[in-house]
């Protein structure tokens, strides 16, 4: 009867910890000016992961214009259209998907951006966030000219905060369906509520930062229009606000740990560690800035450890823009072989000069974890 009794105390206890918040990065994590930070949350985070679960990235620091993405490794686009770029003031989440479950689940999902700082991130069970249903119509139907629009008055809004979600709930969907959040002058709440897609299930739109909040609010007293839904291509049923209320597990076991951060001494233009991975998703991204002195004297030093399971570690260097052609100006990437000592690029090439003081260095590869980039300049 005591074993009995203590097997039911377990499975109730893992049926709990199954409903946590649970953290799965670790932080802290500087996502630095300029879209060059990131880091990669691994795809065996999402093995176990069903649609409708969340990620939150609970940050800190973050300017006034910073802005964050989830990427897909594949071609760096947002693993979603919604979540390519986004404003950062709180907290942030996305909801997993069918879609972006069969991407994650294979190459795992990068976080990017500028101008914040990643605290922790966590995976939570769908069931964990309670929806209110907050309007109930009456229902409209978008026009292809995306003239029609719901008013939405601000005292439906009331609860609202940052962090929260507004979950559109829909029907009779048509082909390239999307949304249109709108205050009450018609503008857009954000440039990503203009041209939200839409499905089946209708569309969720997070409040990551206090800007469109406070429009909402500020407009939206007693019965006054705070927001008003457009769009094209599906009927507007009802509207719900959707909160978290569930615990977050302590349990940090299974946690990945972001990289040590470091302070840069003169120099420095990297110091850390970060890892290239064999499937050529790692890249390092480096602004035009500090180049814009340099003379064909200089070097950069690159410093890294060898991965041990990659039997062709190699680097390339490119130019920080569009298609990433090789910083020198060749027709086809040239590529180092790595053997363990210190890679040195001269700036003895007039074209990857132009181009380091124009658009900046990207650095690839694969079979790698960099340590720290140097600019040594001539006296």
């Amino acid at each position: 009867m005591k074993r009995l009794v203590l097997c039911v105390l377990c499975a109730i206890g893992c049926m709990s910890a199954l409903g946590d918040e649970v953290t799965i990065l670790l932080g802290p994590k500087t996502i630095g000016a300029g879209w060059k930070d990131n880091i990669l949350l691994e795809a065996r985070h999402f093995l176990n992961a069903k649609p409708g679960d969340v990620v939150t990235v609970y940050n800190d620091e973050a300017k006034r214009t910073a802005q964050g993405a989830f990427q897909d490794p594949k071609d760096w686009q947002g693993v979603a259209p919604e979540y390519g770029c986004f404003n950062v003031g709180g907290p942030f989440r996305m909801t997993l998907s069918e879609d972006i479950l069969n991407k994650v689940r294979e190459r795992g999902c990068y976080i990017a951006g500028h101008d914040y700082r990643i605290l922790r991130v966590t995976l939570t069970p769908g069931e964990e966030f309670v929806e209110t249903i907050v309007w109930k119509g009456p229902a409209v139907q978008m026009k292809p000219d995306w003239s029609a629009s719901a008013e939405i008055p601000g005292k439906v809004l009331r609860t609202l905060q940052v962090g929260d979600a507004l979950r559109l709930h829909v029907s009779r969907v048509g082909e390239g369906a999307a949304a249109k959040l709108m205050d009450f002058t018609w503008n857009a709440l954000e440039p990503v509520t203009d041209g939200l897609p839409v499905g089946t299930n209708g569309c969720t739109y997070y409040i990551n930062d206090d800007t469109p909040l406070l429009k909402l609010q500020l407009s939206g007293m007693n019965d006054n229009v705070a927001m008003r839904v457009g769009g094209t291509g599906f009927r507007l049923e009802k509207i719900g606000i959707v909160q978290f209320v569930g615990q977050r597990s302590e349990d940090l076991s299974q946690a990945q740990r972001a990289p040590k951060e470091y302070k840069l001494e003169p120099g420095e233009l990297f110091h850390g560690e970060k890892v290239f991975p064999n499937d050529w998703s790692g890249n390092v991204r480096l602004t035009a800035e500090p180049f814009q002195e340099c003379t064909e004297n200089d070097v950069l030093i690159i410093s890294y450890d060898l991965l041990p399971d990659c039997d062709t570690p190699q680097m390339s260097f490119r130019e920080n823009r569009g298609k990433w052609h090789d910083i020198t100006g060749a027709a086809e990437p040239v590529w180092y072989k790595l053997d363990g000592n210190d890679v040195v690029l001269t700036f003895d090439n007039a074209v990857l000069l132009d181009h380091l003081k124009t658009s900046g260095l990207v650095i690839t590869g694969l079979g790698f974890t960099l340590k720290r980039i140097e600019l040594v300049t001539a006296q």
